[in-house]
């Protein structure tokens, strides 16, 4: 408890020294090297000894990460830029708390039929947790898009906090949506720019892709550049998750690689046709898959085990039949 305490008042302390210590210097090389510097050591303080096969210690990488990212950029490159400090300490809680004005907010739709979505995603959910700890661990390609149907279906717990915010503010405000249905995506860009994992591609958006791109007056490099740190962050969260070095090259690999597809996806000079495009994409998505959610499906059972679904031992829930056979 000490310790946790001590890391929220050194992050908090970081936030100050980069505000009105590091954010005033005029060199850019500076700013960036010093607030990386407090960063990354937090970051080292803050991951130290977690315990694997937790999910509660990804969320604490991932925010370390998010964090990082976010206080670099407001400190680095986004000088030219008026911030009382209260906005920039707002600009970092966002990623805790991502809410939004309603009327600006993607795929939100009337309260009613996103209660009625929260209903399918949960049953769903519990049903492929059921299934898929009753399995033994193999790779296929039936358990990977078991693995991303679970993926997507958890944002029922996002989707329930949005309730409650549209609620309280009376559907002036909301969150962030977590997916928009990547199913329909028939573009890479569209799949990771739009649909999937919204917030932490705001995120990544806002703090490299458009510095970036500004810098260099070239979407290409910014997307690369994006897509390899993302591909290092991933590689921090499997390595803490499942603490299996030998995935660690080719998570980065499936971060690369896609870096590759949407930069050339953004240089073409013509437009595929939807279906066309939606075959493409998937078919990239599936055959790429592999690289990156080895981990989990070799490893997923444990850990499902370990971290329940929430609401899964809610005896009035209903429970889908499971089938008699493993994907």
């Amino acid at each position: 408890m000490a310790l946790s305490l001590f890391i929220l008042i050194s992050w908090f302390v970081c936030i100050l020294t980069c505000y009105y210590i590091i954010r005033p210097i005029s060199i850019k090389l500076v700013r960036f090297i010093l607030t990386s510097f407090l960063c990354i050591l937090l970051s080292y303080i803050t991951c130290q000894n977690l315990p694997r096969f937790n999910a509660l210690a990804i969320f604490t990488v991932v925010i370390c990460w998010l964090t990082s990212i976010r206080l670099i950029a407001l400190t680095s490159f986004s000088t030219k830029i008026l911030l009382t400090f209260q906005s920039f300490l707002l600009k970092i809680l966002w990623i805790y708390f991502p809410i939004l004005p309603k009327k600006t907010a993607q795929n939100q739709w009337p309260i009613i039929y996103s209660i009625i979505l929260i209903i399918i995603k949960l049953l769903i959910n519990h049903w492929i947790y059921r299934w898929l700890i009753k399995c033994e661990m193999q790779v296929s390609y039936q358990r990977i898009f078991m693995f991303y149907l679970f993926l997507t279906t958890i944002s029922y717990i996002l989707d329930i906090e949005m309730i409650f915010v549209r609620i309280l503010t009376r559907n002036k405000y909301t969150l962030e949506s977590f997916t928009n249905f990547p199913i329909f995506s028939s573009s890479l860009r569209e799949f990771w720019g739009r649909r999937y994992n919204r917030i932490v591609h705001r995120t990544l958006k806002e703090s490299i892709f458009e510095p970036i791109r500004l810098a260099f007056s070239s979407p290409t490099i910014g997307i690369m550049i994006t897509f390899i740190i993302s591909g290092l962050f991933h590689v921090h969260v499997w390595l803490v998750a499942f603490d299996d070095k030998s995935s660690l090259f080719p998570t980065f690999m499936f971060f690369f690689l896609h870096g590759i597809a949407c930069s050339i996806e953004t240089n073409m000079k013509f437009q595929l046709p939807e279906h066309v495009g939606w075959i493409i994409t998937h078919t990239f998505l599936l055959i790429t898959s592999p690289l990156v959610a080895r981990p989990f499906v070799e490893k997923g059972s444990l850990f499902l085990i370990l971290n329940p679904a929430p609401f899964i031992n809610v005896g009035w829930i209903p429970k889908l039949p499971l089938p008699n056979f493993c994907p």
